[in-house]
């Protein structure tokens, strides 16, 4: 009976948040992602943004105020990958934090030879186990220009990595992918690039991807849907398996237009 209510009670928020016909599609049209998708998918698209909105708390940092101006790009991005798969997806956390451009964040690193490395850098972009999820606003207008860069994507990859514990390239696989195919597909593609980039040939995908199986596995998230024909040219086993687990084709989208 609870879990009954508040979804009812989710639903006629989400009708409150819906963004109008117009405005969607200027948010649409802006991405090239987004604009590759049919009448059908828009209008799905739209109504998981609107969930977004009503589901999700979207806060400002570094004395910024976002409004509704600001999250709705940022909700529209982040139903994409869950397009078909589902909100659930997302149920780990509740929290969106937005800054008006990159951020500071403070990191910890061991090296290979165990040293600890702590500092401070500039991100576009973080997601924590259980949230939030924070973004640079600039970053994400950046994001969905058709090269391969999409940090909404990449941090919301992380957030399906960790439904099954920490990320690390494994998120849950449905029935359809076989355990030993993820692993041995995704483990021989992330040593080539990390192989390439050792050997100083320019790789074809963001070499950010080597920095670890969690981030090979967010940065071929955000070249599948926003870059499909490199990484199925790059990558053509990855590819397939990006498709199975979002069970989406977004090179079929593009060969359509």
């Amino acid at each position: 009976m609870i879990g009954w209510l508040r979804r009812r009670r989710l639903s006629h928020r989400a009708d409150e948040m819906m963004p109008s016909a117009a405005e969607f599609a200027a948010v649409c049209n802006a991405s090239r992602c987004l604009a590759l998708l049919n009448g059908r998918e828009r209008q799905r698209l739209r109504r998981l943004a609107a969930i977004i909105l009503a589901d999700k708390e979207f806060h400002g940092a570094g004395g910024f105020q976002p409004g509704w101006e600001h999250c709705l790009p940022v909700a529209a991005h982040a139903a994409l990958p869950v397009l078909e798969i589902g909100l659930g997806a997302y149920d780990q956390f509740r929290t969106f934090i937005l800054y008006e451009d990159e951020f500071e964040s403070d990191f910890e690193e061991i090296d290979e030879a165990g040293v600890v490395h702590r500092g401070r850098d500039l991100r576009a972009g973080e997601a924590w186990q259980r949230g939030p999820v924070v973004l640079s606003l600039a970053d994400v207008h950046q994001s969905g220009q058709g090269d391969g860069y999409h940090v909404v994507v990449h941090e919301l990859a992380h957030q399906i990595d960790h439904l099954n514990g920490d990320a690390d390239g494994y998120p849950p696989l449905p029935r359809q992918i076989a355990h030993r195919d993820w692993v041995d597909t995704f483990s021989a593609a992330y040593r080539r690039l990390k192989r390439q980039i050792e050997a100083g040939i320019e790789a074809a995908i963001d070499p950010y991807a080597a920095e670890s199986p969690a981030e090979f596995f967010a940065v071929t998230s955000e070249f599948f849907f926003d870059w499909p024909e490199r990484l199925a040219d790059t990558e053509a086993g990855v590819y397939r398996l990006l498709s199975e687990l979002y069970q989406q084709d977004p090179l079929a989208r593009l060969q359509r237009q």
